[in-house]
């Protein structure tokens, strides 16, 4: 099982800093150093808030620039309500899925409300993201969350054959997100959730 999370490379940052606290010299043989590439997830995290739809936060290590869009399209589709966007970003299947079974809605635009509805928490006032931070990921599509929506997507999977015979790979990605709220300047930072991004050999998509 492959979970990786950024309170990993907190704990790594703070043990590689005790020798210098503890006097250690740089030339000290026994002093702690670890290549960018053997740190865990959150180690390097870039923080970018003008290149995909909404501002991403995310360990540039681990993801392509292409794949962290997907997943801030995916955001900004629920934002802005846009079912173009949305159907760009997720499976056909998937859209079909939840606006039948899961809500029974008449019309994609009618699924959008749903969806920021429920990012809006009850709020009279729209917001958007300020922040949609990738705290953790898992690639193990046989356990946990992701277990769960790949069996799911293969009961909705309208095709012929198996679905996960298309998936090249997979993540479970676990965010937090920081909505302004448009007139009054209030936030809210929602913790723990889940987007789940499939690469597969029709394209990328992600999902939530």
């Amino acid at each position: 099982m492959m979970l990786l999370r950024k309170s990993a490379a907190l704990a790594l940052a703070l043990l590689c800093a005790l020798p210098v606290l503890s006097g250690c010299h740089r030339n000290d043989p026994d002093h702690l150093t670890i290549a960018e590439e053997d740190m865990p997830y959150g180690a390097t995290m870039r923080e970018n808030k003008s290149a995909f739809a909404v501002p991403m936060s995310y360990d540039r290590r681990f993801f392509t620039e292409e794949e962290v869009a997907k997943v801030a399209d995916l955001f900004a589709a629920i934002q802005n309500q846009d079912p173009e966007l949305y159907a760009y970003t997720t499976f056909s299947f998937y859209e079909k899925y939840q606006r039948e079974q899961v809500y029974q809605l008449d019309s994609s635009e009618a699924l959008m409300e749903k969806l920021h509805s429920f990012i809006k928490t009850g709020s009279a006032d729209d917001f958007h993201f300020s922040m949609v931070m990738i705290d953790a990921l898992d690639t193990n599509p046989d356990a946990g969350e992701l277990k769960e929506v790949v069996s799911m997507l293969g009961n909705a999977y309208d095709d012929d054959g198996n679905f996960m015979d298309t998936v090249q790979k997979c993540y479970d990605l676990t965010v937090e997100w920081t909505i302004l709220y448009n007139k009054d300047a209030d936030s809210s930072v929602v913790t723990e959730q889940h987007v789940f991004l499939f690469q597969t050999e029709n394209g990328l998509f992600a999902l939530m």
